[in-house]
């Protein structure tokens, strides 16, 4: 095969070669963009779902402190009744029996209900604070997920590099050193011809 045909046939085969490159590379980018798209659906659709779990746990905890304040105004109605009936100081007061033993006994049953409604407030602002430290300790976990879910959607996708273009070979200058090529040797052979004629022609 002569030079300008190799060289048009290894043109050729680059060619295909960088467009097949070519092909794949956009095909492996719209794989890709595809693949984005998912991922970028599935961000928004894991946040939407903590946010939804983390407002159920707020509700959740804002219910269980309605309920212990309300369990709370229930017991402490429910005390004072109890101290009412129960009080030695009424039962005296009422019995017209006044003095100072009378009203240190009514300084002890005061004092002593107080004290349960003390200790009540302090259950309910302890339990309170339980709560609110579950609630924080939710809304971290919840913003630790978005973080990790945010990580896998935070880079810009770029495609490949692509394939660099191919360097082709000078066609017409191969073809013109088959030209030379093939006048060099018809040059020689016809010298060497010429040569023989010359010796073999009568008259000479």
């Amino acid at each position: 095969m002569c030079l300008g045909a190799q060289a048009k046939a290894a043109n050729e085969a680059m060619m295909r070669d960088y467009e097949y490159k070519l092909e794949r590379r956009e095909r492996a980018w719209m794989q890709q963009l595809s693949m984005t798209n998912v991922e970028q659906l599935q961000y928004e659709q894991g946040i939407d779902a903590s946010n939804l779990g983390l407002a159920n746990v707020f509700s959740d905890i804002q219910e269980k402190h309605g309920q212990l304040i309300d369990a709370a105004m229930g017991q402490s109605q429910e005390d004072w009744k109890t101290f009412l009936q129960e009080s030695k100081f009424g039962d005296m007061k009422a019995s017209g029996r006044l003095g100072r033993s009378t009203d240190r006994i009514g300084a002890i049953e005061l004092g002593q209900y107080l004290k349960r409604g003390n200790d009540m407030a302090n259950k309910l602002t302890d339990a309170g604070r339980e709560l609110s430290k579950q609630g924080a300790m939710a809304a971290s976990r919840t913003r630790a997920e978005q973080l990790n879910m945010f990580a896998g959607v935070a880079f810009e996708k770029h495609p490949d590099i692509a394939p660099p273009k191919p360097v082709l070979q000078d066609v017409g200058a191969a073809s013109f050193m088959d030209a030379l090529s093939i006048g060099s040797s018809i040059a020689g052979m016809a010298g060497m011809g010429g040569f023989d004629i010359f010796k073999l022609t009568p008259g000479r």
